[in-house]
């Protein structure tokens, strides 16, 4: 019973401790990042613009305009423009979204 326990409150621990950092994280999207010749027969019909800041600047404005072009049904998103700023600046991306027949 002791046994069982103790195996029970070590499992949680080490099981507890694993966890991943941002930057290891892996997101699915319904929305695929594609080049403008790959969506050359889709209808392009939105506009998507996403800000960051901090360490993860990038990352976070590029899932902010992902994230708003899966809302409005996207199924493609091309990136037009792509403003890294320097340390402690803000990150602005632009995109286009497309919707494409799968």
């Amino acid at each position: 019973m002791v046994l069982k326990a103790l195996i029970s409150l070590l499992l949680f621990i080490t099981l507890g401790g694993c966890s991943n950092t941002p930057e290891e994280q892996q997101f699915y999207h319904r929305i695929d990042e594609a080049y403008d010749f790959e969506v050359t027969h889709c209808d392009s019909f939105a506009m998507a613009r996403g800000k960051g800041v901090g360490e993860f600047a990038l990352r976070d404005a590029k899932m902010q305009a992902m994230s708003y072009g899966e809302e409005i049904g996207g199924t493609h998103i091309v990136w037009l423009q792509v403003d890294e700023g320097a340390e402690g600046e803000e990150t602005k991306v632009v995109a286009v979204i497309y919707k494409c027949l799968r």
